[in-house]
């Protein structure tokens, strides 16, 4: 993924916080998802257009792990995301 491509939450998935983790509905084709506290940081940042390197930067600042780990991690949250067609690419 390009540092510079933006990222953000479909305006068609709905949230709320379950003990932590995060319940999401995607309203268009009733598919539900619970995410986990990681994955949870990642959702919440997507609210508005986001880089690569700001979500690494929200997770880092929340959990104890290195900026190489945590991009990993986060390519890989968001690769699941935007297969489950809940995050889209935007352009700037």
């Amino acid at each position: 993924m390009a540092a510079d491509t933006l990222f953000v939450a479909k305006t068609e998935v709905m949230d709320c916080d379950i003990g932590g983790d995060r319940a999401l509905l995607h309203l268009e084709n009733n598919t539900y998802f619970t995410v986990n506290p990681t994955a949870a940081a990642v959702w919440k940042c997507l609210e508005e257009p986001a880089t690569i390197d700001i979500l690494v930067g929200a997770v880092t600042e929340k959990f104890e792990v290195t900026d190489e780990v945590c991009r990993g991690d986060v390519e890989a949250v968001l690769a699941e995301m935007i297969k489950a067609d809940i995050v889209k690419e935007v352009t700037a």
